[in-house]
């Protein structure tokens, strides 16, 4: 039965009409933009905009041990780079060939580059499974970087974290586990994308720095669980078509915002209750991006897309209060 109605879904995806509703969905908006090329494609369904969630807490936490006084190596730098997106990317085409392989409605956000396209990554090869290949490629390239990594420093907690982060990046949309479709995608995001990534960069380069990492690895986890939390409210309705239990299907719209605010709130709090992170631009920049947030934030939408602006700004969150920790780290702002 499910290979039926992935067959039928492939089969639309293919459309003409669904490839002009594609076409008018892309990041730049107007209808006569025309067919974007397969690389766009490809960069569109492995979600390429989020994989700065990867190299932000790469930056943060190399920054963190070289601030401390390890000695800077490129070699070690280039190697987490790889491995954590490389990670990432095949992460990424899992869930977007498994979640499409689910969906048994429309797109909730056809052609985005923000929200989450569940079709996006259907239509890219005539095997689907082409899709899943190109994954396992990439979190293979990630996995190795990783090791070789772990070899070049013989640190063994090094090998816990990597064979940590690659286990949840794994596991949030593939099955068995499927975690995000269970209602703890965000739990994973936290340990993935903040104490893992960026406390793993600076085991990467010694043991100096290790206390403002872990500090700093907390708002970076709190703030990359908020963009993987923002995108759930645009894919509301077709998540609650395939049985996926996120925390916008759970709550509903108004408490799930209350949610999604507190994930701002908590990394605020980290920086008021921590005396170990210290830093006052960081501190700002977050306040700052938290309030326009709050305000922009859309009470009733009635499009998907109307969440876009939301997506948009807590990605920038991420990568803003990341460049101010680093500027701390290196220059004590």
């Amino acid at each position: 039965m499910r290979e039926r109605v992935f067959s039928h879904l492939i089969a639309r995806e293919r459309s003409p009409a669904s490839k002009g509703l594609r076409a008018c969905g892309t990041l730049f908006g107007p209808e006569h933009v025309g067919r974007p090329m397969p690389l766009r494609e490809w960069l569109r369904a492995s979600q390429a905009i989020l994989f700065e969630a990867s190299i932000v807490p790469a930056c943060v936490g190399t920054a963190a041990a070289v601030g401390a006084g390890a000695r800077f190596d490129p070699t070690r730098f280039a190697l987490i780079l790889i491995s954590l997106v490389g990670i990432q990317w095949g992460a990424n085409l899992f869930k977007g060939f498994y979640e499409g392989q689910d969906r048994t409605t429309a797109v909730a956000a056809p052609g985005s580059w923000f929200a989450f396209d569940s079709g996006a990554a259907v239509g890219l090869t005539k095997d689907p499974r082409t899709v899943l290949r190109a994954g396992y490629l990439g979190f293979g390239i990630g996995v190795a970087a990783g090791l070789l990594l772990v070899i070049l420093t013989a640190n063994v907690l090094l090998l816990a974290f990597g064979l940590a982060g690659a286990f949840l990046a794994w596991s949030y949309s593939s099955p068995p586990l499927k975690l995000s479709y269970r209602g703890i995608g965000e739990i994973s995001t936290i340990l993935a994308f903040g104490p893992i990534m960026t406390v793993g960069a600076t085991v990467a380069f010694g043991d100096a720095g290790l206390n403002r990492s872990f500090f700093a690895s907390v708002v970076l986890g709190f703030l990359a669980a908020a963009i993987s939390f923002v995108r759930y409210f645009p894919n509301r309705e077709e998540d609650i078509s395939k049985g996926k239990r996120t925390p916008v299907t759970i709550l509903g719209i108004g408490r799930a915002r209350r949610v999604f605010f507190g994930l701002f709130l908590a990394a605020l709090l980290v920086g008021i209750v921590s005396t170990r992170l210290g830093g006052v631009l960081w501190f700002v920049v977050l306040a700052v991006f938290a309030l326009i947030v709050f305000q922009t934030f859309p009470k009733q939408a009635e499009r998907p897309e109307q969440y876009h602006r939301a997506i948009v700004l807590t990605i920038a969150t991420h990568v803003f209060v990341g460049l101010a920790l680093i500027a701390y780290f290196a220059f004590g702002l």
